[in-house]
């Protein structure tokens, strides 16, 4: 982390805090939000996404530790301002944005999604192979925000989070080296329903290896960068 901070540029200032952020060539990010005395109050790793997606804002979950990683709620939206799902996402440039996102307010996003599970076929008729005998087709896009609201059977809700479950198509593929650590990853673009996004992976035997055309369905967690529609 500290090699990090050494070459991190000023984002901006909001209040008393500052955003500063490393990258580098890969798209590898990190968010830092300093307090008053110059120490990290919040730290959060991103990327400098490609995709984009349409949202209209609802407010913001209350994170348990950190004002910082309080995600996001917001509906996806289309170009006419129709509702594909609602979901959570946190924001790598909260600090800077947040008392200038109201309820309503539509806003482009730049997201990414970090595959806590992966699972992949090499293309849409080995997806469709791979369902059990006598069950109908498989959807590959499929988008459920998160997951963890379905397994609560008549419990209290489980608190919002920047977590979604989602198959969809892989538009481009490519492996990436973050110039800090030395070590690969995996990147992707992925279609799935209401929209495309970054996809990040670990580059390792167990992970499968994404190429353009394979069908992947995961678990992600999710961050996104606000890139217009804050004026």
């Amino acid at each position: 982390m500290d090699s990090l901070l050494k070459d991190t540029t000023s984002a901006g200032t909001a209040g008393d805090h500052e955003l500063k952020v490393w990258s580098d060539a890969s798209g590898a990010s990190y968010s830092f939000v300093f307090n008053p005395a110059s120490k990290v109050e919040c730290a959060l790793p991103s990327f400098r996404a490609e995709s984009r997606l349409r949202v209209r804002a609802i407010g913001f979950a209350s994170h348990k530790s950190c004002r910082f990683c309080d995600p996001l709620e917001a509906e996806v939206v289309d170009a006419e301002g129709h509702v594909f799902y609602p979901f959570a996402t946190q924001l790598d440039d909260i600090a800077l944005v947040r008392e200038r996102i109201q309820t309503g307010t539509e806003l482009e996003l730049a997201p990414c999604a970090f595959a806590e599970s992966l699972q992949a076929w090499p293309d849409e008729a080995a997806y469709q192979a791979s369902r059990k005998p006598g069950k109908a087709l498989r959807v590959s896009k499929v988008f459920v925000p998160n997951p963890a609201a379905l397994l609560s059977k008549g419990g209290p809700p489980p608190p919002v989070a920047p977590r979604v479950h989602f198959t969809g198509h892989v538009e481009a593929a490519d492996v990436r080296t973050n110039g800090v650590t030395g070590h690969t990853f995996q990147h992707a673009l992925v279609k799935t329903y209401g929209g495309t996004y970054d996809v990040l992976a670990a580059a390792d035997e167990k992970t499968p290896l994404l190429r353009p055309g394979t069908i992947v369905r995961g678990n992600f967690w999710l961050v996104a960068r606000v890139t217009a529609g804050l004026g």
